[in-house]
This record gives C-alpha cells, sequence and structure tokens, in this order.
C-alpha cells in the first residue's frame, strides 16, 4: 500500500541543516552535501513525500523476483534475480521518475531539466510526457542519435552542448535557476521513488535474502534500497536487514575505493563499458557508506572481462539479457564463492539489453554475408567459423581463429590482405589477425566493383582545406578528379563521389576508424555507413595506412549498393 505525507523534513545528510522543497531539491543550502527525506511517524504503509499521489501510471505490476535455478545449481547457492529491466522504459530509473516528476508538478515547475545521455534521460521523459510537462534533455554534443532515440520518442526537448558530459551538466543546472525549472537527476526525490524496491522485495518474499548485490555509480539506488529497508525494520516489518552488496567495475569504481578508505573519492574520468554505473563523481557515496556500515556490508571491483563473461553467461544459463552493468553481481558472486556458498543472494539486474546493444556488437564476431549458394553455406559451417563466435566471447582471443578452415576464394583473399601488409613493412598482432579474418569472411567475392582507385594525391597546407587529386578506373574509362576537404579523408571521399556520384549516388552518413593495436599500428579498420535515399549500406576496409581502408571501403560499399539496390 502507498500513501502521501506531508509529515518530514528535508534534512543534509552532512550536517543535518534542515532544508525547504521550495528552496532545493537537489544539494543542501547551506553546505551543498545530498539531502534525505525523514518522515515524523514511521508506518507500514510506504510512504511519498507528496501532497497527492497519482496511481503509477504506466508499471501494470511489479518486477520479477525470479530464481535463477541453474546458477544456483552451478555455483551451490541460493540465488535470485530482482528483473528491474521489466520496467516501462526497461531500467530500475522508472521507479524514481514516477515521484519526481509528480513532485515537479507538485512544485508548480514549468518544466523539468536533467543532464543525460541513457537511463535517466529515457525514463524521466516518459513519466514527464505522460504527466504533460516539458522535458529539456542536454547532452554531449557528440551523443549519438541512437543514445537519445527513446528519450526523443517521448517528446523530450533534446539539447545539444559543445565539451564533455561535465560542461553538459554545469550548463545543465544554470538553466534550471534561470527560470522555474525542476532540475531532475540523482537527488533526494529520486531516492523516495526507489525506494520502493525494498517494499517490493518484502511482498515477493525476497526480504529474507542473506545478501543483495548492487551495481553501483552515484550509489542513489543503492542509498534507495537501504532506506527502504530502514523504514520498514523501523516499522517493524522486519527484524533485520540484509548485508548489502556494492559492485563497480575496477576501471569505474571511487565508490569501492572511498569505503575503504572512509572519504568521497572523485575521479578526473572513468571508463568502462558498463556506461550507466559510469560515474566519477558519486554524489550519494556517504549514503552507500552508511549503508555498507549499517548492514555489514561488502564491496567489491569486477574487471571488464569478467562483466563480459557474467553477460554471457546470465544469457546463455538464465535467458536474461542484460545491459552491462548488471553483469556486475554474479561476477563479484563469482569471484567470492566462498563467502556466499549455500547464501541466498538477490542479483538486482538494473536494465534491459536493449539499452546497450553496442557492447554486444563490439565483442563479436560479425557473421559474414554470403552469396546465395548452398556450398558456401556448407564451406562456411564446415569451417569452424560458428563455434569461433561462440568461444570468443569475452575471452582472450590469440590464437582462436588459428584453426579456421577457409574456403580457396577465401584463403587468397586473406594471403592477398596479408602480403599487401607485409610489402609494407607491417606484421600483424594476434588481435589484428582475428579482425581481418573476420572481415574477409564478410567479403561477397561475387561483386564487381565499377570503380577503381588507381592512384591518388593530398596537398596539405598550415592554413586552409586539403586538396586531394584522386586518378580512377571508371567502367574501364581512365578519369582524374580534385576535390578540397576539411580533411584528408573529406578531401579524397569528396573527390571520388564527384565522379562515382553518377554512376550511383551515395551520401556518407558516417565513418569510423579503429586502429587495432595502437603499439604496431599494423592495421586499421575503417567502417563507412553510406545511403542513398532510405536504403542504408555498411562497408569496411582494412589497411595499415587509414585513407586506403576509407577509399577499400567506400569502393566496396559502392559496389554493394550497385548490387543489391532497390530502384
Amino acid at each position: 500500500m502507498k500513501s502521501t505525507n506531508t509529515g518530514y523534513e528535508l534534512r543534509c545528510v552532512a550536517n543535518n541543516h534542515l532544508n525547504s522543497a521550495k528552496e532545493t531539491t537537489t544539494y543542501c543550502t547551506q553546505c551543498d552535501s545530498v539531502l534525505r527525506v525523514h518522515y515524523n511517524e514511521p508506518t507500514e504503509l510506504i510512504q511519498y513525500p507528496l501532497d497527492s499521489l497519482v496511481p503509477e501510471p504506466l508499471k501494470t505490476k511489479p518486477s520479477a523476483l525470479k530464481k535463477l535455478d541453474r546458477l544456483s545449481k552451478t555455483y551451490n547457492a541460493d540465488l535470485w534475480a530482482k528483473l528491474e529491466f521489466e520496467h516501462p522504459t526497461g531500467c530500475f530509473k522508472d521507479r524514481g521518475s514516477y515521484i519526481e516528476v509528480q513532485k515537479a508538478r507538485e512544485l508548480d515547475a514549468d518544466a523539468i531539466c536533467l543532464a543525460s545521455t541513457g537511463n535517466m534521460a529515457a525514463s524521466v521523459a516518459a513519466y514527464a510526457c505522460y504527466f504533460k510537462i516539458p522535458c529539456f534533455v542536454f547532452v554531449p554534443e557528440k551523443t549519438t542519435d541512437a543514445k537519445i532515440a527513446q528519450a526523443s520518442i517521448y517528446d523530450a526537448n533534446i539539447i545539444r552542448i559543445k565539451g564533455d558530459f561535465s560542461a553538459c551538466e554545469a550548463l545543465c543546472r544554470k538553466f534550471a535557476k534561470s527560470g522555474n525549472y525542476y532540475l531532475a537527476g540523482d537527488y533526494v526525490f529520486r531516492e523516495e521513488g526507489q525506494k520502493s524496491f525494498s517494499y517490493e522485495l518484502l511482498e515477493q518474499g525476497g526480504a529474507d535474502a542473506d545478501f543483495i548485490f548492487v551495481p553501483i555509480g552515484c550509489g542513489t539506488n543503492f542509498g534507495a534500497i537501504c532506506k527502504g529497508f530502514y523504514e520498514l525494520k523501523a516499522a517493524g516489518k522486519i527484524d533485520s536487514i540484509p548485508r548489502m552488496v556494492a559492485i563497480q567495475p575496477e576501471q569505474s569504481s571511487p565508490v569501492v575505493e572511498g569505503i575503504f578508505k572512509k572519504e568521497k573519492i572523485i575521479k578526473k574520468q572513468v571508463n568502462t563499458m558498463a556506461q550507466s554505473v559510469a560515474a566519477s563523481d558519486p554524489v550519494d557515496f556517504y549514503k552507500v557508506l552508511e549503508g555498507i556500515e549499517n548492514t555489514d556490508g561488502l564491496a567489491y571491483t569486477v574487471t571488464e572481462d569478467e562483466i563480459l563473461d557474467s553477460l554471457k553467461e546470465m544469457a546463455v544459463e538464465e535467458g536474461h539479457f542484460t545491459e552491462p552493468a548488471c553483469a556486475l553481481p554474479l561476477a563479484a558472486f563469482k569471484n567470492n564463492q566462498e563467502v556466499f556458498e549455500g547464501k541466498k543472494c538477490v542479483f538486482i539486474l538494473t536494465g534491459a539489453g536493449l539499452k546497450d546493444t553496442g557492447v554486444v556488437a563490439k565483442h563479436s564476431l560479425s557473421s559474414p554475408v554470403l552469396s546465395p549458394d548452398l556450398n558456401k553455406v556448407i564451406n562456411y559451417i564446415n569451417s569452424g567459423f560458428i563455434e569461433m563466435q561462440k568461444k570468443s566471447w569475452g575471452k582472450s582471443r590469440d590464437t582462436f581463429m588459428a584453426n579456421l578452415k577457409m574456403d580457396e576464394d577465401h584463403k587468397k583473399l586473406y594471403d592477398d590482405y596479408v602480403s599487401s601488409i607485409n610489402k609494407k613493412g607491417k606484421t600483424l598482432s594476434n588481435n589484428e589477425i582475428e579482425v581481418l579474418q573476420s572481415l574477409v569472411f564478410n567479403e561477397d567475392l561475387d561483386l564487381e566493383y565499377p570503380v577503381e582507385v588507381l592512384d591518388y594525391k593530398l596537398t596539405m597546407r598550415k592554413h586552409g582545406l586539403v586538396h586531394a587529386t584522386v586518378k580512377l578506373d571508371i567502367e574501364g574509362n581512365e578519369v582524374t578528379t580534385e576535390a578540397k576537404g576539411v580533411g584528408p579523408i573529406d578531401a579524397i571521399l569528396t573527390a571520388i563521389k564527384a565522379e562515382t556520384d553518377n554512376v550511383f549516388p551515395l551520401h556518407v552518413k558516417n565513418h569510423e576508424v579503429e586502429i587495432l593495436s595502437p603499439d604496431t599500428d599494423s592495421l586499421v579498420m575503417v567502417t563507412l555507413t553510406l545511403t542513398n535515399q532510405d536504403q542504408e549500406w555498411v562497408s569496411k576496409g582494412a589497411s595499415p595506412d587509414t585513407l586506403e581502408a576509407v577509399i577499400q571501403a567506400f569502393t566496396k560499399g559502392l559496389a554493394i549498393a550497385t548490387k543489391t539496390s532497390v530502384v
């Protein structure tokens, strides 16, 4: 059961200073520390600091508490998962947004604003859209459309800002103060929404867990879950609180480091594939520290490889495809099995895997596009590539491609690549060999190239544009073309397209350049996304030279487009 309660105080966690929600909904007005809601009286009902409460409009049922039968048997423990990815926008953030957006309405805010590039943006936008309050989402300039697509569909106003996320967040705060705008984020009223996790877990019979594993970013969710348990214990609903386990990626672990040092740590930069918990300044650190101390809790870090391994294991064994942050609990559990053996453990799976498919794509070998020829399909299956794909996930892949069986045509193409690279005095690393072999398997050997680049020359000046001269063979005719661009890649592509657009017009929607082994510089992989009206093709090129890889990718993409385009 839920209830509203205006009998509460908004106090600073650091100095207990009494604040007013009309003055601040973020940090203490006296010392700029985080805030927490304290109710005048405990109650068996979950209390929300609102004058009135609209029943949850988007969520239809509690997120499931699911027994992990196979993993429990494998690791000799009683393992459960709280499927927080079942919330309306696919993430636990919806618990907080449900309350935070209503608080914004109660305070008569003209709009709600936040800085976010992912889950928070989508969640706040969804509830703001439902409650008919304008939402402004501030994002760094390089944020891809894919990352903010979910917020966009909910009519969020996307504000792109030059600079990194810190600059974006700072400007959003100024924007909030410039008008009657509610600043949303990992703040006090979000905590009030997210504490519902603990009440829900009790109703489902999971509050008797020995340990609860929580992925940690800013620490807000961890603090909220602890607060829910504190309230339940004060109301006499539970006798004891499960031991809380905080987990962070090794490469993004200011909270875990701070727990052992008993002080807040702020990093200049963090970098992890688990982007939803990549926080350099954990605003709710002291709430996490308090939770660890109050519950005799534990704190662990896990490596990127362990995240990959556990992400795959949860999907394969239990069928749950989650975002990388959700792999932290299982990874930490496996690293410390002696502590948890025979114990009841609840893993919090915070978000859906569809939130971050890029991680899966990056760490998977892509499947080749085969010609509609049964013999080629059989040769591909017999090559062992499919099994290599499965074995390669999250593992050191130094030698796993060595036993790959290529058909003669692909073997010749691969040898031609290697010969060209060796002539440039380069030697491929094991990782580069793997990537090159995967690229070769993706080659359509039946392609007919309408254009070949015979030679090119670049002229670069200290000031001004880059000038490119390119000699082409277009269907047997030799043509020389020139163009200028803001860089070598732009100049080369502009020059080539000046002639090839007469054959088949293509727009370069996006290009990515990846140096596989920065220490050797032997192989550069270039990926071009090419479009013609509503049709799109992706083409790859590989060479020790970036421009040659670009040329290779474009001419190959042109060949693919002319072969497969729908007129």
